[in-house]
């Protein structure tokens, strides 16, 4: 009984990656279109993004919105996919296109995310910091974003390479100052940080394929009992794969609505700020007509004219 369970579980899962993958490949001229329309209509991206669900909207910080407002294009690409049958259509690639502004030097920023599997059964979203090149230094993420890219070339760097990470200074000074900093006050830009679990390609080859050998449900839940694992202490961005999936089977694909709700809403506001005005006004006229009424009634008195 349990091997039949796991055996339909993986057919069923097989048959949802095959339809993210079709419908990727069915959508993807059609998104490449509405990114040449958008062109043409001003402050489309900076009204989706007023009109992001929570996943992103929550992890706006104020000090954001300027740079946020300079956002002129969004685009998805699942990069590992070669064509409708084949290619892993979990991984993702972000790409970010802002308007001249006084924060980035290039008006492309990528990130890449790759689906991976680890040894205990965890499967998610890993990536890598970018690199962002600044006009004025990294206001946004307060030197968060820099202190990740500089561990991360640290840790890959041939000659400390396999070196235990907490030795490294730039590792103590990114904890102190994740540390020193409220989650809930990291900006939304350091999401360009975000690395995930330490899952590597070969790791993850090998889990998937000890995943694709096993029928019994009871062996495949057995490297899993332990949980999803803790993120690293390094990690700056802990929300960054709940915000890149946001991004990428939400915002991005639903954009067009968002856009829309956001004009509709805008125009049911000046409509009720229309019918105000006029309420206000029409209680004026009435206001003043019983003043002057008033006015009449009562006895003149002498002006004071201040000087």
């Amino acid at each position: 009984m349990y091997k039949t369970l796991a055996r339909i579980e993986k057919q069923l899962a097989a048959v949802e990656l095959d339809y993210l993958r079709k419908t990727y490949i069915a959508t993807r001229p059609g998104l490449l279109d509405r990114a040449t329309a958008i062109q043409a209509i001003p402050d489309f991206w900076s009204t989706v993004i007023d009109e992001a669900p929570a996943e992103i909207d929550q992890r706006i910080q104020p000090r954001d919105v300027p740079a946020l407002s300079c956002l002129s294009g969004l685009d998805v690409e699942r990069f590992e996919v070669t064509d409708a049958d084949n290619g892993e259509p979990r991984s993702i690639k972000l790409t970010l296109t802002f308007k001249p502004n006084e924060w980035f030097l290039d008006d492309k920023i990528e990130k890449k995310f790759y689906w991976r599997m680890s040894h205990n059964g965890w499967s998610g979203l890993v990536s890598e910091p970018v690199t962002v090149r600044w006009k004025n230094g990294d206001r946004l993420t307060d030197g968060l974003l820099d202190l990740a890219v500089n561990l991360w070339k640290k840790e890959f760097d041939p000659d400390t390479q396999g070196c235990d990470l907490s030795s490294f200074q730039e590792y103590q000074t990114l904890v102190e100052r994740i540390q020193r900093t409220p989650q809930d006050a990291v900006s939304f830009f350091a999401f360009l940080g975000f690395r995930g679990h330490r899952v590597s390609a070969e790791e993850s080859a090998a889990a998937m394929e000890k995943a694709r050998s096993m029928v019994d449900i009871s062996k495949e839940t057995e490297g899993s009992s332990e949980g999803s694992p803790s993120l690293p202490d390094s990690e700056i961005y802990p929300h960054g794969e709940e915000v890149a999936v946001a991004l990428s089977e939400d915002l991005y694909p639903g954009a067009t609505h968002y856009f829309t709700a956001a004009k509709e809403r805008d125009a049911k506001v000046s409509d009720e700020e229309l019918v105000s005005d006029s309420n206000d006004s029409n209680n004026s006229e009435e206001s003043n007509a019983f003043n002057n009424h008033e006015l009449e009634r009562r006895p003149n008195k002498k002006m004071k004219i201040h000087a």
